[in-house]
C-alpha cells in the first residue's frame, strides 16, 4: 500500500514510518522539517498549505495523519486550532479530491476531555463512548478533528480511523524515574488516569487501522493493559477516584488483571484486532 504520512518527523511519526516500511508499505512523508537523510520520498511543507497537500497525496492509497501541535504548551490558542483543525480539514479535502479511501487520524484521549487538570471522567473505566467535553485548545482541536473525520466519512464514504492514544512512552522510560513514579507524584498523574501506552503498540494500531474492516468512522482508545502504578487498580480507585461511578462491574473488570488500566480499549481490540504487548512491569522485573 502507498501511504502518505504527515508529521513524519515527530516522536510517533518517525516510529510509524519505520513500522510502515518494515511491514512492506511504500511511504511518502510530509513534514515541515527536511534535513534528515531518508530512503523514501519526502515533501517538506506546512499542513496548512492545501496546495502542497494536494501534490503530496497524488498516487497514494491511504493517509496516516500525525501533523499537529502536540499539546497546549507548544503554541497559543489560535495556533493550536489553526494547525490542528485546519490542517486536518486540509488532509480530508485533499484525500477526497484525490479519491483516497482511508485516513488514519492520530487524535488523542484528549479529544474526549476526561484527562488533564480541567477534565474529569464521567465514569470508569473510560471507553470510546464516553461523552466529549473538551476544555483546552488542544483538546478542542482533537475533538474537532474527529468531527471533521466523521463528516467526511458520512458525506463521502472515506473510512476514517481516529486513534486516541494515552500518554505515549518508549522503552527507555521504563528503566528511569517514570515507572513507577514516586508516591508523592501519584496525585499529579491521577489526572491522566495513570494511563500510558508504548509507542511500538501505538504504531501497530496505525498499521492495523490501514486495513481493518467493519467500520466507516470510529475512535479507538489506545493504552497499555495496566496502569503506571505499582499498586493494584482497586486500591488506586479507592484513593484517587472514590466518587466516580462505574459503567461496568468493577470486580469483574479487575478480575483477570488486578493492575488493569482505567481506560478500556475494547473497541480497538475488537475492530482493529489490536493488542498492546508492552508493559513497564516486564522491563522492571527483568532489570
Amino acid at each position: 500500500m502507498r501511504v502518505l504520512v504527515t508529521g513524519s518527523e515527530g516522536f510517533i511519526g518517525q516510529a510509524q514510518v519505520a513500522a510502515l516500511l518494515e511491514a512492506g508499505h511504500e511511504v511518502r512523508t510530509f513534514d515541515q522539517r527536511s534535513a534528515r537523510q531518508r530512503e523514501w520520498e519526502h515533501i517538506p511543507g506546512d499542513i496548512r498549505d492545501i496546495y502542497a497537500l494536494r501534490k503530496a497525496v497524488q498516487g497514494m492509497d491511504a493517509i496516516v495523519h500525525l501533523a499537529a501541535i502536540p499539546n497546549d504548551r507548544h503554541g497559543g490558542e489560535a495556533d493550536v486550532l489553526d494547525v490542528n483543525v485546519r490542517g486536518t480539514l486540509n488532509v480530508l479535502i485533499a484525500a477526497h479530491e484525490a479519491e483516497i479511501g482511508r485516513v488514519v487520524f492520530y487524535s488523542s484521549i484528549n479529544a474526549i476531555g476526561c484527562v488533564g487538570r480541567f477534565g474529569k471522567a464521567h465514569y470508569l473505566p473510560v471507553d470510546d463512548f464516553h461523552p466529549h467535553h473538551p476544555m483546552t485548545p488542544y483538546q478542542l482541536s482533537k475533538h474537532l478533528g474527529e468531527e471533521a473525520c466523521r463528516s467526511y466519512s458520512e458525506r463521502y464514504g472515506i473510512v476514517t480511523a481516529c486513534l486516541r492514544p494515552t500518554f505515549v512512552t518508549r522503552e527507555d522510560h521504563y528503566s528511569g524515574h517514570w515507572f513507577p513514579a514516586e508516591e508523592g507524584r501519584w496525585p499529579s498523574y491521577s489526572i491522566e488516569l495513570f494511563a500510558y501506552v508504548d509507542v511500538r503498540d501505538v504504531c501497530q494500531a496505525g498499521l492495523l487501522a490501514l486495513t481493518a474492516q467493519g467500520f466507516l468512522h470510529a475512535g479507538f482508545l489506545l493504552t497499555a493493559d495496566d496502569t503506571g502504578l505499582p499498586i493494584p487498580t482497586e486500591e488506586a480507585v479507592k484513593r484517587f477516584f472514590p466518587d466516580h461511578p462505574w459503567q461496568q462491574d468493577r470486580t469483574a473488570y479487575l478480575a483477570e488483571n488486578p493492575y488493569r488500566s482505567l481506560v478500556d480499549c475494547s473497541q480497538a481490540k475488537c475492530l482493529l484486532g489490536w493488542q498492546p504487548k508492552h508493559s513497564w512491569r516486564n522491563y522492571r522485573s527483568n532489570s
